[in-house]
């Protein structure tokens, strides 16, 4: 096989023709503290999102909640405040349920959606329902208090049905870097809303003296999480194998010109 200074052409090709097929779609939304997690595919459908039947994983770059005082109390936040407790308290806490009036908060779950726990309250949370909504028994409930398995997770892989933390989206509060939640198979709508009960633990309750909202910035993408480093390796690799064939294309030029001048020497005696 012959190689000719240029021959890189193709594979630049593929390269970007790879890259092009990456498709990511970004959106707002506007998510209210009275939106009921557990209404999800109910016929209350606050905070819907469709998924897209591509999109293999979804991402949170900004969740800042509308509220920055109440009753004469500050949000101690940057990220913007919800308040859970209006009259009774005015504790405000950001996405990610810090400043609540509860060091952490549970949910038993209903209507086939499952429970969950996380620290504080009032954090911003999601739910992936198949078509139709939830079915059937509500899957295991996730426990993202620091007993359980935390909120600084790089991503999270929830079942359909199953309610999950996003807080502010990043894998420390206010800080850190973004996290990824993959879309599990059979998921037509990604539903965002507030878990909330009476006195912080139980079942389902207590909406109505929330306060402020949450304006949420959300990303879908065509790849997985877990693809991201396999698609990073490939790149490096196929920059590598560009640079060697580019190499030795003007090795094997060199050496052709080289042999043609000594053919045409030759020739002349």
């Amino acid at each position: 096989m012959t190689f000719h200074p240029g021959s890189t052409r193709g594979l630049a090709t593929l390269l970007l023709s790879f890259a092009a097929g990456v498709h990511a779609t970004s959106a707002t939304a506007t998510i209210a503290s009275t939106a009921v997690i557990y209404n999800a595919g109910a016929s209350i459908r606050s905070g819907a999102i469709a998924v897209s039947v591509s999109a293999k994983s979804v991402s949170f770059t900004h969740v800042k909640g509308s509220l920055t005082s109440s009753a004469g109390t500050l949000c101690g936040s940057a990220l913007g405040c919800i308040l859970l407790n209006n009259g009774a308290g005015n504790s405000l806490n950001n996405p990610d349920g810090a400043g609540a009036a509860t060091s952490f908060s549970t949910n038993l779950g209903v209507n086939g959606i499952s429970g969950i726990a996380g620290p504080g309250a009032g954090y911003l949370v999601g739910v992936f329902v198949p078509s139709g909504g939830p079915t059937g028994a509500p899957p295991a409930s996730l426990d993202f208090r620091s007993s359980g398995m935390g909120t600084s997770f790089a991503e999270l892989s929830p079942l359909l049905d199953q309610a999950f933390f996003i807080g502010d989206g990043l894998t420390g509060n206010g800080s850190g870097s973004t996290q990824t939640f993959n879309v599990p198979a059979g998921a037509s709508a990604l539903y965002l809303g507030i878990s909330d009960a009476c006195g912080y633990r139980g079942d389902p309750g207590c909406y109505a003296d929330n306060l402020g909202s949450f304006n949420v910035t959300y990303t879908f993408s065509d790849v997985p999480a877990n693809a991201t480093a396999g698609f990073a390796l490939l790149m490096l690799v196929c920059a590598g194998l560009a640079s060697l064939v580019f190499l030795l294309g003007k090795s094997s030029y060199r050496r052709a010109r080289a042999a043609v001048l000594d053919s045409s020497r030759q020739q002349r005696f």
